[in-house]
């Protein structure tokens, strides 16, 4: 079975799948359709400012008396302790510490190394929710506050005079400092190609680091902090909407309660470089939604070919435009409304923006919300195996490094409905201030709201392309692989290839080339399971292994087998060509290549010599896809080539050597082990692939393989779901390949563990036609457990009635039991089966025996036997 599985891996060519759903691979069918999500939303946020402007009728008065003091309750008293507050700011320093060195000296892969999730995930996401629903934590265990204060202790007690020289900040600059570090941050987490890369994080980080406290020795530690310390801003102006407010007193430190959003309505002046920041905060959350979109897909396909000559970085290029235009766009908006809110005083639109400013920062808590919760529900999860092994190690310190991430604690429809909630909700919070702030700055409330229409009809269509950004990875729903039109010949591109015969190598078809039909294949890659990233080079070398090994050329009798010939010559018939139409990686944030999704889109253009009837069996006819990754296979071939092994048994026998065996043959694995090494020192890729792979990513390639044998005892790396573990001559166990980047998420193979039911429920005989009513089985989940649930067809969602594609399959049998009829019904528009056995049986006394099969399956079925009359008169 092995073997078969070896040597067929290669030459097979699966179904490619269209363009998966979210991350985690699910895909929602909302039980409404989505527009009315959109337009819902959007509604109920224009409703907000009318129930608001009926109702809060005067701004809140700010409260000046006693607050409520949380640090004067017993655990309060606790935590304000200067021991139990210096253990805390030791704490993080330490574990900031121990991130950048296991950024540096840890195990490169993002999984198993403690920096990638730990920064993308736990601070940038965690720490965000910290700050924005209990209070100010970051401005507490901030590290590099924490290490330039106690350089100043030091210092001070050294020389007796300060460190910081505190030279004068200049006013106009504001936070502008902060505005281009976020921005930067943000190019690193939505643009950089390699963001999740222990060491280019450390790298960051040791950088940040210095530049902060160069900033810091300069203008004193508060004075950088408030102007130029990105994360104390951004978790500052986060924590203004919690319910906590820290504050420093003669008489000593008070953490007092308040209510959500107090903190956005202060009377202190907003500058213009704040305003700015707090548009750049929510348009990169924004723009990180938008980059994963088809549409946003299309729009760089669209910039590359117009704008031809930005060479290999163009996806950065125009990623790094977008994120600056965007920026722009947003401000040049919130500008514009201000600029047209009437207002009774002459006060100018830059004026305006200011005032209402921090009022939008519910928005950009909510589309965080919306963007980031289901990635620290799942992906956080990590942080517990890699607290006992943060450097990739093999240790287990706290006793967690056996944790196994449970990826099915949320799913889709949890994503779809929180996000929809968080996105309402900020918007209709930020009316709700927007409303309060005005009756505060103009003081009559007509003309307050007046001056709200402007901002509140933004807010409204802010909420619609939220929402719009936001669903399409999880309730999209893109059609398959279609043939184009065929109305007369298709002319093939003359940049598209086709492997040589007996060669392999992709030769250019040139001009004047036609094909029957053209299929776009939008290819979603994953890692295999050594690690290594499904790239383009994958796709195209099976075609080339299928055109080398299975066309017999005279005097290389070695490089051909007759079951690889057959395997592959439909394929062969049928490919006119081939063009790479796109090879990007839309990827979302920190989601790149760590404990991450990202969805890595290939666009493949297959021309075909004949045109199908049948738009799935030309779909299959040469898809692009291979189950193994292409260094493998070169491997395999060289065992073939150097007489080690042979790909088919057929051929074995012939050639008396070792029919190929990857997991099994100690033999043949001892010869290829040395061969890794060799092609790992020479950065070996064959010359056909030397155009499409770079001498670096061979050698990753090949050292990646050599682990994964080190760990695993054998060759055999797939990019499935399941990953062999161990072996005997009887049996063979599987391990699951939790891999958050397979594009077939949790519940893909449901259909196959959890196989359901449909059963026959009513009948109806006219005469000449049945007319059957059924009930399927629905599952319900709730993390990992489940129910099935029968269900009339009728009563569910068409577009879930139609994933699970319910069929009646019936034969009919005569007085004699004779079967005299087979067929297959699909349910109609009303959900119901009807069969017409009119005209298609002579008259008589039959049984018609009927089963509804859900996804194929009749196993166990619910079997209906009908008595069917068919009258003589007939």
């Amino acid at each position: 079975m092995l073997r078969t599985l070896a040597a067929a891996a290669c030459v097979a060519l699966g179904t490619a799948a269209p363009a998966a759903a979210h991350g985690f691979g699910q895909r929602y069918d909302l039980p409404l359709p989505l527009s009315l999500y959109l337009f819902g939303g959007a509604a109920a946020v224009a409703l907000s400012f009318v129930v608001f402007g009926m109702f809060v009728r005067h701004a809140p008065v700010t409260r000046r008396g006693p607050h409520f003091d949380l640090l004067a309750t017993a655990p309060g008293r606790l935590i304000v302790q200067p021991g139990v507050v210096l253990l805390l700011r030791l704490v993080a320093l330490g574990v900031f510490i121990v991130t950048v060195l296991a950024g540096f000296i840890g195990d490169q892969n993002p999984y198993r190394n403690l920096a990638p999730t730990l920064v993308w995930i736990i601070f940038w996401v965690g720490l965000a929710y910290v700050s924005a629903f209990a209070g100010d934590l970051w401005q507490l265990i901030n590290p590099w506050r924490t290490l330039f204060e106690g350089a100043e202790r030091l210092y001070r007690l050294a020389t007796g005079t300060e460190l910081s020289r505190r030279l004068p900040y200049w006013p106009v600059l504001g936070v502008w400092p902060a505005c281009l570090l976020l921005l930067a941050f943000a190019w690193i987490e939505l643009v950089y190609p390699r963001p999740a890369v222990p060491a280019h994080i450390a790298g960051f980080a040791a950088a940040y680091s210095i530049l902060t406290l160069i900033g810091m020795f300069v203008f004193g530690r508060d004075i950088w902090m408030q102007h130029g310390e990105v994360f104390t801003i951004v978790f500052g102006t986060f924590a203004r909407f919690a319910p906590t407010q820290a504050k420093v007193q003669p008489q000593g430190r008070k953490l007092l309660l308040r209510p959500f959003g107090a903190g956005l309505l202060d009377d202190e002046p907003v500058s213009t470089s704040m305003m700015a920041f707090v548009l750049l905060l929510l348009s990169t959350v924004l723009y990180d939604g938008l980059i994963g979109t088809s549409t946003w897909s299309n729009l760089e396909s669209w910039l590359r070919a117009t704008l031809p000559g930005l060479g290999e970085h163009d996806p950065v290029a125009i990623k790094t435009a977008g994120l600056v235009g965007f920026w722009l766009l947003f401000l040049g908006a919130y500008l514009a409304i201000c600029a047209i809110m009437p207002t009774p005083m002459a006060r100018s639109p830059m004026e305006l923006a200011r005032s209402f400013a921090l009022t939008l920062v519910p928005i950009a808590i909510g589309y965080h919300v919306a963007h980031y919760l289901v990635f620290l529900l799942i992906q956080g999860q990590y942080i517990v195996p890699l607290a006992s092994d943060p450097f990739g190690k093999g240790w287990n310190l706290f006793g967690t490094a056996g944790y196994r991430v449970d990826i099915a604690i949320v799913g889709a429809r949890f994503a779809w409905y929180a996000a929809v909630a968080a996105i309402v909700t900020g918007h209709v919070t930020a009316v709700y201030l927007g409303h309060t702030k005005a009756m505060r700055v103009i003081a009559l409330r007509g003309a307050a709201l007046r001056s709200q229409v402007p901002l509140t009809a933004l807010m409204v269509v802010y909420t619609f392309v939220g929402l719009s950004i936001t669903a399409e990875p999880i309730v999209e729903r893109r059609e398959s692989a279609q043939p184009s039109a065929v109305t007369e010949v298709i002319h093939v591109p003359a940049d598209a290839v086709l492997p040589e015969p007996g060669d392999g190598r992709l030769q250019p078809i040139g001009a004047k080339t036609s094909a029957a039909a053209k299929l776009t294949y939008r290819v979603l890659g994953s890692a295999f399971h050594d690690g290594s990233r499904t790239t383009v080079a994958d796709l195209l070398y099976a075609y080339m292994f299928a055109y080398r090994w299975g066309v017999r050329r005279e005097g290389d009798e070695g490089h051909y087998d007759p079951v690889v010939d057959a395997a592959t010559e439909p394929l062969r018939r049928a490919l006119a060509g081939l063009r790479v139409a796109d090879a990007d990686i839309t990827s979302k944030s920190f989601r790149v290549g760590d404990v991450s999704f990202v969805r890595e889109l290939l666009v493949i253009d297959v021309y075909l010599t004949v045109a199908l009837e049948n738009p799935d069996q030309e779909a299959l006819a040469a898809p692009p896809w291979s189950t193994l990754p292409w260094h493998l296979v070169v491997l395999m071939e060289e065992a073939a080539s150097r007489g080690w092994a042979a790909f088919s048994q057929a051929e074995a026998l012939r050639r008396n050597v070792e029919w190929l065996d990857l997991v099994r043959s100690d033999e043949l694995k001892r010869k290829l082990v040395p061969l890794v090494e060799a092609f790992e020192r020479d950065a070996y890729r064959p010359a056909s692939l030397r155009s499409m792979v770079t001498a670096d990513e061979a050698r990753k390639r090949w050292a990646a393989l050599a682990v994964f044998y080190r760990e695993h005892g054998h060759f055999l790396v797939t990019n499935g779901p399941y990953r062999l573990k161990k072996w005997s001559a009887d049996n063979v166990a599987l391990e699951a390949f939790r891999d958050l980047t397979y594009p077939l998420g949790v519940g893909s193979y449901d259909a196959y563990a959890i196989p359901r039911h449909g059963y026959v429920t009513n009948v109806e005989w006219n005469g000449d036609r049945v007319t059957l009513s059924g009930e399927i089985e629905i599952i319900e989940r709730f993390q990992r457990n489940y129910r099935l649930v029968r269900t009339p067809l009728p009563l569910i969602a068409p577009v879930v009635r139609t994933r699970a594609a319910p069929e009646c399959r019936y034969v009919v049998i005569d007085d004699k039991d004779r079967v005299v009829l087979a067929d297959v019904a699909r349910p109609g528009d009303d959900a119901t089966f009807r069969i017409d056995l009119g005209g298609r049986l002579p008259a008589g006394r039959y049984t018609m025996l009927a089963v509804i099969a859900v996804n194929g399956n009749v196993m166990n079925p619910d079997i209906r036997r009908i008595p069917v009359v068919i009258a003589s008169d007939r």
